[in-house]
């Protein structure tokens, strides 16, 4: 750079400056800051993109392909024409034979197919031990699978084998020749078997395909890869388009994360912004207490000539250097930091998800981008104030804000007054080191709320309202077709038996058309004009004159738990029979529209020639916990007590979709052995949820956030901490002469101390004051509103944790004075008058 004035190149004098002021001690703190800020931005980086990974490809499994799109249920001839096309990049098929039968498989549902290579590895089915069948006896399968089947995983074992296609049931034996791990959260297993066998048994179909799925068996299964990830849907709305398939083309959601939306990018810009203001608040404090310090030396390099201007750059190549020092080890730190966090916040999310640990030089790039920006930000107004300030100005310069002195009547000195005033002489220093305690207490406050907040009862409704629910593993995992009427007369009388039975009850269902009379038919005519859902099916129904309904049987017991939307329960009049709960139209709009309202009547079919006309007596709501996991038609149910749904139906053999219990505390675990053993051995049709295993998951969720927010908690109270003792210390250090002119006129050294603890209070008292406020700000506005829509958060407001650190902040800002007093105190009074300015 040249001299504005005299055009020198003092590029090198500059750079020299620089470097002699990097030698000082108090650049350690600012190192430590520098590093701080960087861990923290390195570890929110690798814990985004890595989630976000691991989210991507935990999706794909549950789907269960990593291809861009695919169609299902095509012929040959239409496979071999989509494959030819000159936008798809790659592409792969399989041959549908039908699915596995037997016990083994009520809990693994397993589709048989044939595959081939691309499909195989794009469906996560391609083996890891051994190879794809290629022989017309061999079979390729999941671990999962062979543990359902009680089959080892050893290559060459002979596995017989029974499925069935649309139009038999066929056994054969074959040797297993491929294993992979498979995936519990995919929604099928799938066996392999060898084209020989494919092209003997279900030769693929030919001809043409309409998308209306009334047969499997010898169909084609494709997906493909497209040139790129982004706009999918445009490039299967193109390829719809040029082959007819008429909206038959799936496309890939996990990919949808490859698209950017305020959804996935709100919680991160939420921590940087947070790590952001803590690194700012640490760093322009350390540079400015740095700079006050220096202020004469700035003043003196003024008196030689330097400008404004070469001063900043003098500021600012020491924040560099400062930089390369402190963000290489923020990097080093940060970024395994996150990977160990990475386990905890994936557990909670699923127990299957796989952790993809990504080394992506985006985290680095990211977090150095947003280091130094803090970094320079923070460095501004610190480098103004030394380029602002005159030669005189910084001679004179004694760190206390200017302003005009207020006549006022001499009152008695104190040690409480004197820190009041040291208090008082850098009222901006004083606002960020309060921010910077207060910071940390507030984010703690914030999750401890959110954390209290999470209600367990809410979590579990959509699961189980009861200690216990069983049901058919079909219902329970919701794998389809549901089998509704299963838990069996057995099971019941066992668990009407067992000890620390509180309450027991059971849920039945039958799925039937009901008629439609010109009532209801005139009010759905009505409701077509206001709702686009009804008026398009409004002339189906008319045609049909009848729409099929959920018709629940439910003990008394549970009917507690309906939701009234319209009417009241009336149970004696509905425990009668002669009275009929009903739901809104689920599957219309929004769900909330009502075809029946209070005081009609109904006549309900019951399937066997029964027909009975019922007074409706409450619109209500099934809770999720208690209904079939398929709605059908317009989504609307009707509920009656179970002995008139079992008179009505002819017989009392009828089995229950659900049936649920509480148990007392005393027993529970011995109920959870027994359901456990009995759902495994006994009945394996059967499966159930349990609140012993919901609460745990519940309480791995909380200790998620416990974890997470705890550790970001103890960075930011540390640059807290830091911001205090740096502040506290330079203070001291640099008022270590005007302390010893105070003793030499007759202040005791207890004095000095009591006014240097009554000062650090001061610190803390502050701090607690503005943790207060923002807590109170956090809790009613952000913490509430931004978790509010979650279906388990019941905002609970607190200042537990505010009130909890008051002790320990007191304590730090009362010792830490005492300890740069002691170091003060090694030298005598004498001693510090002598020393120069």
């Amino acid at each position: 750079m040249n001299d504005i004035l005299f055009r020198n190149n003092n590029e090198s004098i500059l750079k020299k400056l620089a470097k002699r002021s990097m030698k000082s001690q108090k650049n350690y703190v600012a190192i430590l800051a520098i590093i701080l800020a960087t861990l923290l931005f390195t570890s929110l980086f690798t814990i985004a993109i890595s989630l976000q990974s691991s989210m991507q490809d935990s999706n794909m499994r549950t789907i269960g392909t990593s291809a861009h799109a695919g169609v299902k249920h095509i012929t040959l001839d239409e496979y071999n024409a989509l494959s030819s096309y000159s936008e798809i990049k790659e592409i792969g098929h399989s041959i549908i034979f039908g699915y596995a039968v037997g016990d083994c498989f009520n809990k693994t549902p397993t589709e048989v197919r044939w595959a081939d290579t691309n499909y195989a590895k794009w469906t996560f089915n391609y083996p890891d031990m051994g190879r794809l069948p290629e022989k017309e006896n061999e079979l390729a399968t999941s671990r999962i699978v062979l543990a359902a089947m009680g089959i080892p995983d050893e290559i060459g074992t002979q596995i017989e084998l029974t499925y069935s296609t649309d139009n038999d049931t066929i056994t054969n034996t074959f040797t297993l020749c491929g294993i992979w791990n498979g995936d519990s959260v995919a929604y099928r297993q799938t066996i392999l078997l060898s084209e020989p066998y494919t092209e003997r048994v279900v030769p693929a179909v030919h001809g043409t395909s309409d998308g209306i799925v009334t047969a499997s068996t010898g169909y084609i299964d494709c997906i493909f890869m497209l040139p790129t990830a982004w706009n999918i849907e445009k490039q299967a709305q193109e390829i719809e388009t040029q082959y007819e398939l008429d909206d038959r083309v799936s496309v890939n959601t996990a990919y949808n994360a490859a698209e950017i939306n305020l959804s996935t990018v709100l919680p991160v810009l939420s921590g940087v912004l947070v790590i952001f203001i803590a690194g700012y608040l640490l760093i322009y404090n350390v540079f400015y207490i740095s700079i006050a310090q220096d202020i004469r030396f700035y003043g003196m390099l003024k008196t030689l000539g330097t400008t404004s201007r070469q001063i900043c750059k003098i500021v600012y190549k020491k924040a560099f250097r400062l930089s390369l020092v402190g963000i290489p080890l923020g990097l080093a730190l940060g970024w395994p930091i996150g990977q160990v966090l990475l386990p905890s916040i994936i557990g909670i999310l699923s127990e299957d998800m796989q952790i993809i640990v990504t080394v992506n030089p985006f985290i680095f790039l990211a977090a150095i981008i947003f280091a130094l920006l803090t970094i320079f930000i923070s460095c501004q107004k610190p480098a103004k104030m030394a380029a602002r300030v005159s030669p005189i100005e910084a001679l004179r310069y004694v760190g206390q804000s200017s302003g005009k002195k207020k006549n006022k009547r001499s009152r008695p000195i104190s040690t409480i007054m004197m820190a009041m005033k040291n208090l008082g002489r850098s009222k901006k220093k004083v606002i960020i080191v309060t921010l910077s305690c207060a910071l940390s207490i507030v984010l703690l406050n914030s999750v401890y709320t959110y954390v209290n907040s999470f209600d367990f009862d809410k979590f579990v409704s959509t699961l189980s309202l009861t200690d216990f629910t069983v049901s058919d593993a079909t219902v329970i995992n919701s794998n389809s077709p549901f089998n509704t009427a299963n838990v069996s007369k057995d099971f019941i009388e066992q668990a009407e038996s067992l000890d620390g039975l509180e309450d027991i009850g059971s849920i039945y269902l039958y799925s039937s058309p009901q008629p439609l009379d010109n009532t209801a038919l005139n009010l759905l005519k009505k409701m077509s004009g206001q709702s686009e859902a009804v008026a398009t099916d409004y002339e189906n129904y008319v045609s049909r004159k009848e729409h099929g309904v959920n018709l629940y049987g439910l003990d008394v017991w549970l009917a507690e738990y309906l939701q009234v939307i319209e009417g009241d329960l009336n149970t004696e009049k509905w425990q009668s029979g002669n009275g009929i709960y009903v739901t809104p139209m689920k599957m219309m709009g929004d769900g909330t529209l009502t075809l029946y309202h209070p005081g009609d009547n109904i006549t309900v079919n019951c399937g066997n020639g029964i027909s009975k006309i019922y007074e409706v007596l409450a619109v209500i709501d099934v809770p999720q916990a208690l209904e079939t996991p398929l709605y059908i038609d317009m989504g609307i149910a009707f509920v009656l007590p179970s002995n008139e749904f079992l008179n009505n139906m002819g017989s009392t053999d009828y089995l229950p979709m659900k049936t649920v219990f509480n148990i007392d505390d005393e027993h529970i675990i011995s109920t959870e052995n027994w359901l456990q053993n009995y759902t495994t051995n006994t009945d394996s049709n059967l499966d159930y949820y349990s609140k012993v295993t919901l609460r745990q998951t519940f309480q791995d969720m909380i200790n998620m956030f416990q974890i997470i927010g705890g550790a970001l908690c103890a960075i930011l109270a540390l640059i807290g901490i830091l911001n205090f003792i740096n502040s506290m210390t330079t203070s001291i250090l640099s008022r270590h002469k005007e302390i010893a002119m105070l003793q030499s006129v007759g202040m005791t050294g207890q004095q000095v101390k009591e006014m240097l603890i009554f000062e650090g209070i001061g610190y803390s008292l502050l701090g607690v004051l503005c943790s207060l406020l923002l807590s109170v700000i956090a809790s009613v506005t952000v913490v509430k509103m931004m978790w509010a829509e979650l279906d388990y958060f019941t905002w609970h407001f607190t200042l537990l944790p505010v009130a909890l650190c008051v002790i320990p902040l007191i304590a730090i800002t009362a010792v830490v004075p005492l300890l740069c007093y002691k170091k003060m105190a090694q030298q005598t009074v004498v001693e510090r008058l002598r020393i120069a300015e």
